[in-house]
């Protein structure tokens, strides 16, 4: 879709909120506001963990509420190096970073990478057959991040031409991970794609598009490394760690 439109340069705008990340192609005529500009977003990954649905302890003061021992990670099939954990050096760096291409034809470059991404035991070792020093070995297999997405943008109505706001959609994105020779980290996960390669034929073009980015979450590829297959986990979410 490459509506032909008079237009200025495109912005990346980020507001605070459950819906964070606002792309703005700006538009004369256009009826919906938008704020000046903000790009890039950059958000960091941690260590996805179960919610506390039985506690049995309870946190400290101030924070005094219910909590749940031990910490149970999300995923049943990869896990990252932790030293007092599973004997491996803590070396994970996850992140996702997403820019505006101001040049014709606009777009939304997504670009991400995880470092030491390590298999649990059951998960197939078509996907896991690179050992390290300590803890599981390299994980091959698919990782899949996803995001909602709120898209309020000026490419609507019987014209293609009216300001609205489409129903929250899921934006999957699916990395693919590979071995590496030091055996003392695990697989390199990486996504280098845009907004439109996702969703062809789609092109922010003259669109004056504001897109509500709901929180990061990257799923494992379950026990066949597989995203599309049903037995997927939660892996990271976005998130801060304090050391």
């Amino acid at each position: 879709m490459t509506a032909a439109r008079r237009r200025s340069l495109p912005v990346l705008c980020l507001a605070m909120g459950s819906m964070g990340l606002l792309i703005v192609p700006q538009l004369a005529g256009a009826t919906h506001v938008r704020p000046a500009g903000a790009t890039p977003f950059r958000a960091s990954f941690v260590t996805a963990y179960k919610p506390c649905a039985a506690p049995n302890r309870s946190h400290g003061a101030p924070l005094s509420f219910p909590s749940c021992g031990a910490p149970a990670q999300a995923s049943s099939f990869l896990t990252v190096g932790t030293h007092d954990a599973n004997g491996a050096d803590a070396q994970s760096i996850g992140y996702i970073l997403v820019r505006v291409k101001t040049t014709s034809p606009e777009d939304v470059l997504i670009t991400s990478s995880i470092s030491d991404v390590r298999c649990k035991p059951g998960t197939n070792a078509s996907v896991c057959n690179s050992p390290n020093a300590a803890d599981g070995p390299d994980y091959s297999g698919q990782l899949q991040s996803n995001a909602t997405l709120r898209l309020s943008d000026h490419y609507n109505g019987p014209n293609l031409d009216e300001a609205a706001t489409v129903q929250d959609i899921p934006f999957p994105v699916s990395y693919f991970c590979s071995n590496t020779s030091d055996t003392s980290t695990g697989g390199f996960c990486t996504i280098n794609t845009t907004v439109s390669a996702q969703i062809p034929p789609y092109s922010f073009d003259g669109k004056r598009s504001v897109v509500g980015l709901g929180q990061f979450e990257v799923s494992d590829g379950g026990a066949d490394g597989n995203v599309g297959t049903a037995d997927n986990t939660a892996f990271l979410r976005q998130g801060v760690f304090v050391p």
